[in-house]
């Protein structure tokens, strides 16, 4: 196995680590948050947004790692690319 390769490797681990930790504190912190009956202002819009906004970025991220792309043909400069 390769530099390269190991590298890569402890990207998508790191990568699907770091997705299992928001995951985790999203399920320790959702039961307040469901029991909170304030009204919507500014401030808990920022929250709800600083909240769910992330989880579609590290979604897409993980997805980036761990999918294969050596069978798609329109992927194959975005696949030399990345695994070097």
């Amino acid at each position: 196995m390769s530099a390269a390769s190991t590298g890569l490797q402890m990207a998508q681990y790191f990568t699907v680590g770091a997705m299992t930790v928001a995951i985790y504190d999203y399920c320790l912190t959702i039961a307040p948050e469901v029991q909170c009956e304030l009204r919507w202002t500014v401030i808990r819009v920022t929250f709800t947004l600083a909240r769910y906004v992330p989880f579609i970025g590290v979604a897409m991220t993980t997805y980036a790692a761990v999918a294969d792309r050596s069978k798609c043909k329109s992927c194959s400069t975005y696949n030399s690319v990345s695994n070097g």
